[in-house]
C-alpha cells in the first residue's frame, strides 16, 4: 500500500548540498516526494510503500553526512493512503525563496605576497609549512567540498586547527590571519612525506627541499598537488630525463610545460609582454603560451616543445611549488626552471584516485612528495595566450573555474548539463548564469563517466541546485549521453539531446546574448544526426535547432598517419600510382605503399568531414607532416610553426598560391566545399624545399580561410543572418583565427569569439545548458 509521511530534520539543513543529498538518495531508493526549507529546519515528504519508508528512515542516520548534524527526525503528518490522483511521480526539491541568491564559489588564487613572506620568515611558526592561506588567496573551488565557504566544509575539515591558529584567525586585529578558512601550521595542518620508487617512506624532515635536489640530480619528482593529482617534475635542461619522460609517459612529441622561479627566469627564454606579465603574475596563476627567444640566456633541451614556435610556462601556482622552487640556504640552492606535466594519459579523463595514480606512475617516477589530504576532484592549471590583447582559453581550469557566463534571459528551470566525450565537462544553468566545471579529458571508459558524474553531483551540492531538465550529447552511443540518459531517467527528469557541433555554436553565442547565428565550427569531428562524422561545419544555429548549410566533402578516417591519409585521398581520385618523388617527400617506402594499395581496396570506406583531418592530409603532402600524428593538434602546431617563418610582405609564388584550390558544389541540399584540387595539386611536385615550406603554409592558410569566407558568404546568402560564431579547437590556432576573423569582418560579417570559455570541446556543456534552459518548459 503506497502510502505517505512527512518529517521534520533539525539540524544544519541550510548548508550546501542538503537537500540535493535527499534528492539524490529518495531516487536511488525509488521514493518520491518532496524536500524544502522550513523556519525549524527542513522538512522531507515521502511517498511509497511502508517497508521502503521504514528502511530508508532507519539507515539515514548512517548514511548523512556529518557536516549536515543531523539532530532528529519528528513525524510532522502521515497518509496511511494516498489516491492515485495524489502520487507523486518523483522527488523534487520545492521552489527556493524568490530572489535567493545562487551560492558564491570563488576560484583558486595563488598564494600571496604575504604568506609567500611568512613561510620564508625562520621567526614564524609557518616557517616552510605548504598548507596555509590567508582569506585572499589559496585554493578554494578545489579545496571546497560544500557551501558556504567554511573550514568544516573544506578539505581542511579533517585538520582542526589547534589553539593559535585558532585564536589568530579570531583576532580581528590581525589582517593577515583574521577570518581566514585556510590557516593552518605544523602542529595542525596537513604534511609532506617523501616515498621512493618502491613506495618505501624516505625519513626527511624538509621533504619539499630533498624532492628539488633529487630533481637536480637527475629524478623524475612527482609533487601531489594541493588542488588534486599529481604534478610531474624534471630538469629542463637534461636531455636524458626529458626523454625517458617523454618515453615512459607517451608524450612522443606533444609540447611539455615549464614552470620558472620567476619573470626574470621567464625573460631569459621567452619574449613577454607587459600584458603577458600580469597574466602570469595574476590570481590565476595560469600557464601562458609564450614565444620562444631566438637568442635564450639559458640553453633549453630542444626536446621540451619540438616544432613549436610557443613555449607553456608558468609561475608557481600553490605554496607547495613555491617552497620546491625555492630550496635551503640561499640562492645558490633554488631551482630556476623545470620541466613539468600531468599525472594522467596524455588527452584521457583526469582520475581522483591517489592510489591508482600512484601506481600508474610508479613505473617512471623516481621521487614521490606526497600529502595526507583528500580533494575532490583534480582541478589542472589554465592554459591561455594573449591573442590580440585578449586573452584566448586554451584550456579553462584553475584560477577560472567556476565563474559562470551571464546570461541576458535567465533560463527557464536549472538545467544540468553533461558535454560530451571529448574534454568531458559538466554545467549548471541557475537564473541568469551557467556554471561550467574544469575539463576532465577524453572519456574512454566507464569509469571515466562516474568521474563525471561525481564532479556533476560536487557541483550540485556546491551551488545548493539540483536540475529539473537535463541536457547531453545527441549521439546516444557516447559515454556521456548514456550517463546523462540514466541519471534523467533515475530522477524523472526532462532529457534534451544537442548535436555536439551545434553546442559549439551556442556556447559562443551564449556569451555574446546572441539568439540566432551563423556558426562555424572546425575540429576533429563528432557524430553528426544523420550518422555520418562532422567536423567542418557552417550551421545556421538557433536556440530551437539548426540547419546544416555547407560542409567539407568527406576524406578517410581510417588512420592517423598523414601520408597514408594523403595517398588513400590520391587513390580516391583515381590516380593509379604515386611517383616516387611524393613517395619520398611523404617518408614512405615503396613496399609499405604497395601493402597500402592492398589494404586500401578491401577497407570498409569509412569517412569524415573532420577539417583536421583534411589538414593532416595537407600537411603530408607538402612535406611537412610527423610520420603519426601523435596528438590531435600536432599537424596544425608543426603548420603554425612554418607560417610563423613565412617573411611577411614578400608575395608567394604563383605556382604555389595556385596549388591550393577549392571547389564548391551543393550535394543533398549541402554546399560541400572540395579539396581534392589541392591534393591532386600537391602530389605533382617534384620537390618542395625547406625554403619553400613557409610559403606553402601561408598559401594554404589563405585558401583554407578563403574556404571558410565562401561558406559563410553561402549561407548568409542563404539566411540573411550577418552575426558568425567561430568556435571548434582548430580555432586555438591563433594564425588561423586572425586570418579568418579579419577577413570574415572585411566581408562584412559581425564576429563573435570565445572569451569566457575555450573553443575546444569542453565549451559544449555550456551551449547544452544555454539552448535548454531557454527552450525546455
Amino acid at each position: 500500500m503506497r502510502s505517505g509521511i512527512i518529517f521534520r530534520l533539525a539540524g544544519n539543513t541550510r548548508i550546501g548540498g542538503f537537500k540535493s543529498f535527499f534528492w539524490d538518495l529518495a531516487a536511488e531508493n525509488a521514493l518520491t516526494g518532496w524536500i524544502r526549507d522550513s523556519e525549524n529546519g527542513a522538512e522531507l515528504y515521502l511517498q511509497g510503500e511502508d517497508d521502503q519508508i521504514r528502511d530508508f528512515i532507519r539507515l539515514l542516520p548512517s548514511q548523512v553526512p556529518g557536516a549536515f548534524r543531523l539532530r532528529s527526525i519528528s513525524i510532522l503528518k502521515r497518509q496511511a493512503v494516498i489516491p492515485e490522483d495524489e502520487y507523486c511521480n518523483s522527488f523534487v526539491v520545492l521552489p527556493e525563496k524568490e530572489g535567493e541568491q545562487v551560492p558564491d564559489v570563488k576560484p583558486d588564487r595563488k598564494p600571496c605576497e604575504k604568506c609567500i613572506a611568512e613561510s620564508r620568515d625562520p621567526a614564524q611558526r609557518r616557517f616552510e609549512h605548504p598548507f596555509f592561506s590567508c582569506r585572499d588567496c589559496g585554493p578554494v573551488y578545489s579545496s571546497a567540498l560544500r557551501t558556504p565557504f567554511v573550514r568544516q566544509n573544506t578539505v581542511l575539515t579533517a585538520f582542526p586547527p589547534c589553539p593559535e591558529c585558532k585564536k589568530e584567525q579570531e583576532d580581528k586585529s590581525d589582517l593577515l590571519h583574521y577570518a581566514s578558512e585556510g590557516l593552518s601550521c605544523p602542529e595542525c595542518g596537513p604534511r609532506y612525506f617523501m616515498l621512493d620508487m618502491y613506495g618505501d617512506l624516505v625519513m626527511e624532515d624538509h621533504v619539499l627541499q630533498e624532492g628539488q635536489k633529487a630533481l637536480k640530480a637527475g629524478s623524475i619528482v612527482a609533487l601531489q598537488s594541493i588542488y588534486g593529482g599529481f604534478q610531474i617534475f624534471a630538469d629542463a635542461f637534461d636531455e636524458e630525463v626529458i626523454s625517458h619522460l617523454r618515453r615512459k609517459r607517451k608524450l612522443a612529441d606533444r609540447p611539455l610545460c615549464l614552470m620558472a622561479r620567476n619573470m626574470e627566469v621567464i625573460r631569459k627564454i621567452c619574449i613577454c609582454s607587459k600584458e603577458e606579465e600580469d597574466l602570469l603574475q595574476s590570481d590565476a596563476a595560469p600557464v601562458v603560451l609564450l614565444q620562444r627567444r631566438k637568442d635564450p640566456e639559458l640553453s633549453l633541451s630542444p626536446n621540451i616543445a619540438p616544432g613549436c614556435r610557443f613555449l607553456a610556462v608558468s609561475l608557481p601556482t600553490s605554496m607547495p611549488e613555491v617552497l620546491f622552487f625555492r630550496g635551503t640556504g640561499g640562492e645558490e640552492n633554488v631551482l630556476d626552471l623545470a620541466v613539468t606535466c600531468g599525472d594522467n594519459p596524455p588527452g584521457k579523463a583526469e582520475c581522483g584516485d591517489v592510489d591508482e595514480i600512484f601506481n600508474r606512475l610508479m613505473s617512471f617516477t623516481d621521487c614521490f612528495l606526497c600529502h595526507d589530504m583528500k580533494t575532490p576532484h583534480p582541478c589542472p592549471g589554465s592554459i591561455v595566450m594573449l591573442h590580440e590583447g585578449r586573452v584566448l582559453f586554451i584550456r579553462k581550469a584553475r584560477g577560472y573555474v567556476p565563474e559562470g557566463i551571464k546570461l541576458a534571459t535567465a533560463v527557464n528551470r536549472c538545467v544540468g548539463a553533461f558535454g560530451c566525450d571529448a574534454q568531458a565537462s559538466v554545467a549548471l544553468g541557475i537564473g541568469k548564469k551557467i556554471l561550467h566545471s574544469q575539463s576532465l579529458g577524453q572519456m574512454t571508459k566507464t569509469t571515466h563517466a562516474q568521474i563525471l558524474q561525481d564532479l556533476f553531483e560536487r557541483f550540485c551540492s556546491l551551488f545548493d541546485r539540483v536540475p529539473e531538465i537535463m541536457a547531453c550529447d545527441m549521439d546516444s552511443d557516447t559515454l556521456s549521453a548514456r550517463l546523462c540518459n540514466a541519471y534523467a531517467e533515475k530522477h524523472n527528469l526532462l532529457l534534451v539531446t544537442i548535436q555536439t557541433h551545434h553546442a559549439h555554436a551556442l556556447a559562443c553565442m551564449a556569451e555574446h546574448h546572441l539568439t540566432r547565428a551563423l556558426g562555424i565550427v572546425m575540429n576533429d569531428g563528432s557524430m553528426g544526426p544523420d550518422g555520418e562524422e562532422w567536423g567542418s561545419e557552417c550551421l545556421d544555429a538557433r536556440l530551437d535547432g539548426f540547419s546544416r548549410i555547407a560542409s567539407f566533402k568527406a576524406v578517410s578516417k581510417h588512420n592517423s598517419r598523414p601520408a597514408r591519409l594523403f595517398l588513400e585521398s590520391l587513390a580516391a581520385l583515381q590516380e593509379e600510382h604515386a611517383p616516387e618523388s611524393l613517395l619520398s617527400r611523404l617518408g614512405v617506402d615503396l613496399q609499405e605503399y604497395t601493402l597500402w594499395r592492398k589494404q586500401m581496396s578491401h577497407q570498409e570506406n569509412l569517412q569524415t568531414h573532420s577539417a583536421l583531418k583534411v589538414i593532416n592530409t595537407v600537411c603530408a603532402g607538402m612535406g611537412i607532416a610527423p610520420d603519426f600524428a601523435t596528438y590531435p593538434m600536432h599537424c596544425m602546431t608543426l603548420l603554425e610553426d612554418y607560417v610563423s617563418k613565412y617573411p611577411q610582405g614578400v608575395e608567394i609564388p604563383s605556382h604555389i598560391k595556385n596549388a591550393f584550390t577549392f571547389r564548391m558544389q551543393e550535394e543533398n541540399g549541402i554546399m560541400v566545399l572540395d579539396w581534392t584540387g589541392t591534393i591532386l595539386n600537391l602530389s605533382k611536385f617534384q620537390t618542395i624545399s625547406e625554403e619553400e615550406k613557409p610559403f606553402f603554409a601561408r598559401a594554404f592558410y589563405d585558401a583554407f580561410s578563403c574556404g571558410i569566407i565562401a561558406m559563410s558568404i553561402h549561407a548568409r546568402e542563404r539566411t540573411s543572418v550577418n552575426d558568425l560564431v567561430l568556435s571548434g579547437s582548430l580555432f586555438l590556432n591563433s594564425i588561423l583565427l586572425s586570418t579568418v576573423h579579419h577577413q570574415l569582418e572585411a566581408n562584412g560579417f559581425r564576429v563573435y569569439l570565445h572569451q569566457q570559455s575555450a573553443c575546444d570541446e569542453s565549451c559544449v556543456p555550456i551551449g547544452q545548458a544555454y539552448a535548454a534552459g531557454l527552450t525546455a518548459r
